[in-house]
């Protein structure tokens, strides 16, 4: 090989050294974007504990009203009780999706999942009319009373301006379920009483 085969050759080498250079520096923002976006996926929660099982346990229960107002319009013997469930469903609803959102811009992923006492209370209410109304508003009122004991503690007890705005526009529509509860539960159980009941002419036939 003479001295410009040699030059030719250097010079050549040269171009593939820079060349490849030139292609992992070009890989480097890629990869600082993909660890730049791992490290946001693995962000802690910015809201405590004792918030985040707040979150999560309301996001379960608000899953539970849901399904069991869906229930209600489809077997509620009584118009009061049909309209509880429609106004449950688009309550809880609307609730769970603010709750959701909530919870994204807090850091926490939130994929509810129906428990197992609520398809147990979904199955056991496999009746109809007035005997589905009595134990459906039961169930709701023991329900809606633990949620405004819940809120109202979480109340008390977050520091968190988000959870609390989040508290303070919920609570007074659970407790306005709570009130329509306790005004339709005593008149469904009365009427599912007077239904079974024997009738006089019953009686006086025996």
């Amino acid at each position: 090989m003479d001295t410009i085969d040699r030059l030719i050759f250097r010079i050549a080498v040269g171009f593939m050294i820079v060349a490849l250079l030139l292609a992992i520096a070009s890989t480097q923002p890629t990869n600082a974007g993909i660890e730049k976006s791992a490290s946001i996926e693995k962000t802690p929660s910015t809201i405590n504990s004792t918030d985040q099982q707040f979150v999560r346990r309301v996001a379960v229960n608000t899953l539970i009203d849901v399904e069991l107002g869906k229930l209600a319009i489809k077997k509620g013997g009584s118009n009061d009780v049909r309209k509880y469930g429609q106004q449950m469903v688009y309550d809880h609803s609307k609730a769970g999706d603010h709750l959701r959102q909530l919870a994204t811009e807090k850091g926490m992923t939130l994929t509810p999942k129906l428990p197992y006492r609520a398809r147990a209370t979904r199955n056991r209410l496999k009746f109809s009319g007035n005997q589905f109304d009595a134990a459906y508003m039961e169930e709701m009122l023991n329900g809606q009373k633990q949620d405004v004991e819940d809120f109202r503690r979480e109340s008390k007890i977050t520091r968190d301006p988000d959870i609390r705005g989040f508290v303070t526009e919920t609570l007074p529509i659970l407790e306005d379920h709570l009130k329509k509860a306790e005004a339709i539960t005593p008149d469904v159980k009365a009427q599912r009483s007077t239904l079974q009941k024997p009738s006089p002419a019953s009686l006086k036939s025996r």
